[in-house]
């Protein structure tokens, strides 16, 4: 498996003051900041190369169940991958479990997440670009 870190993804409380901090002290720069996804979960990109994704969920038990009490956390690792099909495959045969089923597609993106006590302790978000 040939794999690049494509962002470190954190769920925060808020995405204005959490990028606030990245942008004016840490130095990055917002570099994406895609249309809300389903459910209200908005998404901002900082950086190049490897970025930090920053995650903000509207609902407020979904936000409650990703991020607890905290402001901000570490939620997983995205890997981009040339086929995340067959790694899936690979995966499974070493014990590794998924938190679905099947891949979803998140924009141009086929995605899945490593349920942690199966990784390493890590969650893990692996994709490629779909197929058109």
């Amino acid at each position: 498996m040939k794999a690049r870190v494509d962002h470190v993804g954190v769920v925060v409380a808020s995405l204005e003051r959490t990028g606030q901090f990245v942008r004016d002290v840490l130095g990055l720069e917002l570099t994406l900041e895609p249309p809300p996804l389903p459910g209200g979960v908005n998404t901002a990109f900082y950086g190049e190369g490897a970025r930090v994704e920053l995650i903000q969920i509207a609902d407020a038990q979904a936000r409650e169940r990703r991020l607890g009490d905290a402001e901000a956390r570490v939620e997983h690792i995205a890997l981009e991958v040339e086929d995340v099909l067959a790694l899936i495959e690979q995966l499974k045969a070493k014990g590794v479990r998924f938190t679905t089923d099947e891949p979803v597609q998140v924009r141009e993106n086929l995605v899945v997440w490593t349920v942690p006590d199966t990784s390493a302790g890590v969650m893990w978000q692996l994709f490629s670009r779909a197929r058109p």
